[in-house]
């Protein structure tokens, strides 16, 4: 069993075991730690200047820890790793066949007359992308990202957009390409302890140019 089936069969089991059927948070004087485990599976889109690029299935798997102080500053830290889980074929070097991220961002809520909190957000995170052996432009990207964006939530799910863009990007065996701005979003309902949504996110580069859209579904248990 490799590891992806590890992580598909732990969160299974765990649920099993009667997991799904609590839920803690972790309280450090006034401030309240949140964890939640997550899976997403989708598709990844990927386009070159020429049209070369197609779709493939991807799965991911990662955690999401958010720490609320005094009800009005949020810190948040995201661990996600997401491969393709279907053969390249003749997308074999061309479309990324797996990747990883490491995300803090730091938002404030503005509370408002009804049950909606409001707060804008800012972070700023490290990424891999790995095409493995190719002769296409690079065979891996390592590069810092920043996001700023809004968001909203409510006790029964919220909702997030905002704005990204590399920086500091290393590519091997290839030059650097220049980065391009991005956008990423994501929504999700809270039903009991799980919680179930969307995902959405564009990157990319240029010169040399290459698009990657990400998008699909993701469901996880929300410690609360």
């Amino acid at each position: 069993m490799n590891w992806r089936k590890m992580l598909l069969t732990a969160f299974v089991l765990f649920g099993m075991a009667g997991g799904f059927d609590y839920s803690y948070a972790m309280q450090f004087g006034t401030a309240e730690l949140k964890a939640e485990p997550y899976l997403k599976g989708g598709t990844i889109a990927w386009d070159q200047l020429g049209g070369i690029g197609g779709h493939k299935f991807i799965v991911a798997g990662g955690i999401n820890t958010d720490v609320k102080f005094n009800n009005n500053l949020g810190v948040a830290i995201n661990l996600e790793k997401w491969w393709v889980e279907e053969g390249l074929d003749d997308d074999e070097g061309i479309i990324p066949k797996e990747g990883y991220s490491i995300f803090t961002d730091v938002k404030y809520f503005l509370k408002t007359d009804s049950d909606l909190l409001f707060y804008p957000y800012a972070g700023i995170g490290f990424e891999e992308w790995n095409k493995g052996n190719t002769s296409e432009s690079w065979k891996s990207l390592k590069f810092f990202n920043w996001v700023a964006g809004i968001g909203v939530e409510h006790e029964k799910g919220y909702i997030k957009a905002g704005i990204t863009r590399p920086f500091s990007v290393n590519a091997r065996d290839s030059s650097n390409p220049t980065p391009r701005f991005g956008f990423t979003a994501e929504g999700g309902i809270k039903l009991k302890a799980f919680l179930v949504g969307l995902f959405y996110k564009y990157a990319g580069f240029e010169d040399p140019d290459g698009k990657m859209t990400q998008s699909g579904l993701f469901i996880g248990y929300r410690f609360k």
